[in-house]
């Protein structure tokens, strides 16, 4: 139902139309548009994304593992504080009860996921609230990828 663009693993821009402009940054881009259910759920599948890069410095390695923070992002007042989404997208790799994991770090709790579904987050308090998503080996070992961790911050009100 929409897009979700992601430059440098920035929080993402929602788009509602298969063509649409956007500012990109001056020096290395590396950008990873999937498809987008209308609740911000990400479609996953092999065949509904597009991961590339641009530049001339810096390149990376677009066949590594990789995992990108969708949500929650931003600021949920109101009735949204209760349950908030936990996505992500990965990349070129699976998760499994004994393969790779994420390891979701909600303000210091740590959760280990082992399946690639969308989550919900109940019970946080007001405020600010910290999420860190890892792409982790089966030993526990943080998977070697330049977006590894993804650290966002969304404020409860």
């Amino acid at each position: 139902q929409h897009i979700h663009f992601i430059i440098n693993n920035q929080p993402y821009s929602a788009h509602y139309e298969s063509k649409f402009k956007k500012k990109i940054p001056n020096g290395v881009i590396h950008l990873v548009a999937f498809l987008s259910r209308s609740y911000h759920e990400s479609v996953k599948n092999k065949n509904a994304y597009v991961f590339t890069q641009y530049g001339d410095e810096e390149k990376i390695d677009l066949e590594k593992e990789y995992l990108f923070y969708s949500r929650p992002k931003g600021t949920y007042s109101g009735e949204d504080t209760k349950k908030l989404l936990l996505d992500f997208y990965l990349i070129n790799t699976s998760i499994s009860k004994k393969g790779n994991n994420v390891r979701a770090t909600i303000n210091d709790q740590v959760f280990l996921i082992d399946e690639w579904v969308p989550y919900y987050i109940e019970g946080l308090p007001m405020g600010e609230i910290k999420i860190k998503l890892e792409l982790i080996n089966s030993t526990g070992e943080l998977i070697d990828s330049p977006f590894n961790p993804s650290i966002r911050t969304v404020m409860l009100e």
